[in-house]
């Protein structure tokens, strides 16, 4: 949109047209850049490594067996918790569920639970994304860990709690060399004790790819609206504190 902008400048032969248009398409550029440092990917291997690629079918994804959980169920599982990681992405956004996750972030630390956010640099849609939004939701600054901190906490927390998060959460960055986001830095979300990951679908994310996290044996699918299900786990926690 930059670019087109400073092009029409130079077709009207207005020059603050394309100097706005030339600030905007620069600043475009470098968020671009830094998403695919954070990514450890090549700028034009993101522009371009799509072409050819095989597309994960639907029908494909339904096929493998996952396990889910109620409100009810994943409510029980975080009252017995005593460290739980809280992973936002997209999905929070879209679902406008940060003031929920603040409200479940209260709930749990006023019965003794450690809570931590672990934030990659490109979860959302730019980086930053995601600490804006709980920054909104006044979730404690120094509760906002990033990657490079939080990583090494994961084998040691109770609860890992996905929230609309996918290719960055993803084991096939580390483990296949086959996968187009192999070699991507993401969340050790698959290390922790249970993994609990809100969704309203089996969907790929943004890379295209199926998430190997959902078919592990510790993971729990709880499928749904994300502020909706949220907003449910919270009912349930309190229920089971009265």
């Amino acid at each position: 949109a930059g670019l087109a902008a400073s092009f029409m400048g130079f077709a009207l032969d207005n020059y603050l047209l394309v100097i706005a248009g030339a600030l905007d398409g620069s600043s475009g550029l470098i968020l671009s850049i830094i998403m695919c440092k954070a990514m450890n990917r090549s700028f034009t291997n993101v522009l371009f490594g799509a072409f050819g690629q095989l597309q994960v079918q639907s029908h494909e994804v339904e096929q493998r067996p996952v396990r889910s959980a109620t409100p009810e169920e994943a409510a029980s599982i975080l009252d017995s918790a005593r460290s739980v990681i809280i992973i936002p992405g997209y999905g929070m956004a879209v679902a406008q569920a940060q003031h929920k996750i603040r409200e479940l972030y209260d709930v749990l630390t006023k019965r003794g639970v450690d809570v931590k956010f672990a934030i990659h640099p490109v979860a959302g849609r730019m980086p930053g994304h995601m600490n804006v939004l709980l920054a909104e939701a006044d979730i404690p600054y120094d509760k906002l860990i990033e990657m490079e901190e939080i990583n090494s906490e994961f084998g040691q927390a109770d609860v890992a709690l996905v929230v609309g998060a996918n290719d960055v959460t993803n084991p096939a960055a580390r483990t296949d060399k086959t996968s187009p986001i192999y070699g991507m830095p993401i969340l050790d979300v698959d290390r922790a004790r249970t993994v609990m990951v809100i969704k309203r679908s089996l969907n790929p994310g943004f890379a295209g790819v199926d998430n190997e996290l959902y078919y592990m044996p510790k993971t729990l699918m709880l499928f749904g609206d994300a502020k909706s299900f949220v907003s449910e786990m919270i009912k349930e926690v309190q229920a089971v504190a009265a």
